[in-house]
């Protein structure tokens, strides 16, 4: 009895496995990425402890006494044939996102991108397949042990071999034309645009982390847009300080219309961005001040006529500037960062004040 629930256990597990591999992909850096992480790294465990217990189960119970009559030799046969079984499921599970890149290949590739990408999935069957007979004592004898050998190391082999040579398995689908890692990013990137087709989500494509086709065509969309200068003032009026400097770096290349109705907005935006620049000041967990030469750009360029407007926020952020930044930053560099920022937004404050 302790054999079936063994293996309930370690099938609940591969379950959750499946279910992993089949759920959407999140992006790096959300908090839903983070927590996928989180989940695969504990399946990951779940499934190499109830499968280690269902292993040694079975080994007790004489499951493995085909392999060999010296005790010794079975029990190391059966170490190493587990272990590399569950290389594989590991190594399969943890990146089994980064082959889906590989789906714009063709023909024998293209079939080897979708088995490394499912590897997960299909990996364990052949594990668990002949597990299911061992724990079937009186079917054990109506099978040749070469139907329990094959699947057990060819599986086992697999685990290794992924282990040994993940460098030749990625050059060799690297090697096909189709698959162009800028071309998969481009079209990635123009799927979301057509999703999330909004201002907001454009700037994110314009900013220079891009590459130079997509931010060509996010500012080729967004010059498209209805009423472009209204969601301008939109976003500078209603989000968050890392848009609204998206929003700058567009203004600066792309100049307004109708100047006038910005200087509102232009306002209310120094309200966020003071009350974000304190915090990326004094808090070790991000990493330092934007730069505020674009905003600066923008003000000098298209709004002379109203310095005298936004000299009250211009001093406010004149003094969030003198803030020590936070030592304890969480990466090496930051803190010079940050200090290099700062001093380079006072010297850029200090010109702008010196000239209105």
């Amino acid at each position: 009895m302790l054999g079936y629930f063994l293996y309930g256990l370690t099938l609940i597990a591969y379950i959750l496995i499946i279910i992993t591999v089949l759920q959407p992909h999140h992006s790096g850096g959300s908090d839903a990425a983070y927590g996928a992480a989180m989940s695969i790294l504990f399946i990951t465990g779940a499934f190499i402890l109830t499968s280690l217990l269902l292993t040694v189960n079975i080994t007790m119970q004489g499951g493995f006494n085909w392999i060999s009559d010296s005790l010794l030799k079975r029990n190391i046969t059966v170490a190493i044939l587990w272990f590399g079984i569950i290389l594989g499921v590991s190594v399969f599970l943890l990146h089994h996102t980064a082959f889906h890149r590989y789906y714009q290949l063709t023909g024998f590739a293209r079939f080897l991108s979708y088995m490394l990408s499912y590897g997960a999935i299909w990996l364990p069957l052949l594990m668990l397949v002949p597990y299911y007979l061992f724990l079937k004592n009186d079917w054990t004898p109506s099978f040749t042990p070469t139907l329990f050998k094959i699947p057990l190391v060819m599986a086992s082999l697999i685990g290794f071999s992924l282990v040994i040579t993940p460098k030749i398995i990625s050059n060799y689908l690297r090697s096909f034309r189709a698959f162009d890692k800028s071309e998969l990013d481009f079209k990635d990137a123009m799927e979301r645009m057509k999703k999330y087709s909004d201002l907001s989500s454009l700037l994110y494509y314009t900013s220079t982390s891009n590459e130079e086709l997509v931010r060509n065509a996010a500012t080729t969309k967004i010059k498209a847009i209805n009423n472009l200068e209204a969601e301008l003032i939109k976003v500078l009026e209603q989000r968050g300080a890392f848009t609204c400097m998206k929003a700058y770096e567009f203004i600066v290349a792309n100049k307004v219309q109708h100047p006038e109705l910005f200087i509102a907005p232009i306002i209310k935006s120094f309200d966020k961005l003071i009350t974000e620049t304190h915090e990326d000041i004094v808090n070790p967990y991000k990493g330092g001040p934007y730069d505020m030469e674009v905003v600066f750009l923008v003000l000098d360029e298209q709004f002379k006529d109203s310095a005298a407007k936004f000299k009250p926020s211009i001093l406010k952020l004149q003094e969030v500037m003198k803030t020590p930044p936070a030592r304890s930053r969480q990466q090496p560099g930051e803190l010079e960062q940050a200090k290099e920022t700062i001093n380079k937004n006072k010297a850029r404050i200090k010109l702008w004040l010196d000239m209105h």
